[in-house]
């Protein structure tokens, strides 16, 4: 099959980490698979590149940001023109953004099928559009948008069991819907022993380190009012160095013990993932968090590291059935962490699981035979 997977996001972030493994497993399997992603460094231009077999355009990312990414104009009508220059079997549009989108439903005019990742609960009260915007209108749109872009589309793909639900109360056929979570990096990120991984990043053994990663780096607090009750505990925010994360631990005391490492190629962030004793994965009970499936739980998980964790949706239930971590409420962030700090076997047995789960219940190869018989379901 020839395959185009759009992504509405940055290169090395958000959903990304989602299309582009799907993509290497498809090429793999001998199919040839575009992925357009936004540049994070390119404007005004377009930039081709192969990574083991899979062909990336990174297109132009002026506008990129404007009311909530996705909108950028050269970046929307480089993909349209690209979708109706070209024949493609399949397009995969990961979520409902216009530059994922758009040029998904005009590609369907030269004969592809169209299927829509839903990967977050972006609108409605507690989504992740649920902010003030500048154009109070385009929030409007997203919110009808994210739905009908679904309903429309010949097959929706959901990241949760939450999402896979939603999806059939609006209306998508049970036939015609996937229910697939995202597989775990086993290949990028393997388990290392602390002392090694702190020798070469020049971090003393003795101190305790809470590690998180991401770009998206919300719900901080919870683990930064941890480090209030536990003074010898540092926290790792292995990512972009957001300032609001750095004024939050100045506001609360803490921000002594936060060590921001700024952008981590992926070819060395297991590096930095075993230097945390345990992993933290904060959030709030809202929908945009419900219907997530957080992509450094699966880093987590394959970087052999044990998860304090809020217990909510997706999240939740991985934790619970696979023991690979500990559930806390906000009151009880600091107790669970304490606790896997000071029980070294029970620390040392979760990692284990939790890169074993990694390696079996999400494994990237079966995830990639559902989605290769949905697909061929899909064309008919």
């Amino acid at each position: 099959m020839h395959l185009l997977f759009l992504n509405h996001n940055y290169r090395y972030s958000g959903t990304y980490y989602r299309a582009m493994p799907m993509a290497e497993q498809l090429v793999r399997r001998g199919h040839h698979v575009t992925l357009m992603t936004v540049s994070p460094g390119h404007r005004w231009r377009a930039v081709h590149s192969e990574v083991r077999g899979v062909n990336i355009i990174e297109t132009p990312n002026w506008g990129q940001e404007n009311s909530g990414g996705g909108y950028g104009p050269l970046d929307n009508g480089y993909r349209c023109i690209h979708t109706l220059l070209r024949n493609y079997d399949i397009i995969h549009a990961f979520d409902h953004k216009p530059n994922a989108t758009f040029a998904g439903f005009l590609g369907r005019l030269k004969g592809a099928r169209l299927v829509v990742d839903w990967a977050d609960w972006w609108g409605g009260p507690g989504g992740i559009n649920d902010v003030p915007r500048r154009i109070p209108a385009i929030g409007r749109f997203e919110a009808w948008w994210e739905e009908k872009s679904k309903l429309w589309a010949d097959g929706v793909v959901t990241i949760s069991q939450v999402l896979y639900e939603r999806a059939l109360k609006v209306g998508c056929p049970a036939e015609r819907t996937l229910y697939l979570p995202t597989g775990a990096p086993v290949e990028r990120i393997h388990p290392l022993p602390v002392a090694q991984a702190r020798q070469e990043l020049g971090i003393p053994l003795t101190r305790k380190i809470a590690g998180f990663i991401g770009c998206g780096q919300g719900e901080l607090d919870i683990v930064m009012q941890s480090l209030q009750q536990l003074p010898d505990l540092w926290l790792m925010v292995i990512g972009p160095k957001h300032p609001r994360v750095s004024k939050l631990a100045v506001s609360l005391g803490v921000a002594d013990r936060l060590l921001q490492t700024g952008f981590v190629p992926d070819d060395v962030v297991a590096i930095y993932l075993a230097c945390a004793d345990v992993m933290v994965l904060p959030m709030a009970d809202r929908p945009a968090d419900r219907g997530r499936l957080p992509n450094k739980l699966l880093d987590y998980m394959a970087a052999g590291r044990p998860v304090v964790a809020s217990p909510v949706g997706e999240v939740n239930k991985i934790l619970s059935q696979h023991q690979i971590g500990l559930l806390a409420e906000r009151d009880n962030f600091a107790e669970a962490i304490h606790t896997l700090l000071t029980d070294i076997e029970l620390r040392d047995e979760m990692g284990r699981q939790a890169r074993h789960v990694a390696e079996t219940a999400f494994a990237w190869p079966q995830m990639i035979d559902r989605l290769e018989r949905f697909y061929l379901d899909c064309i008919g």
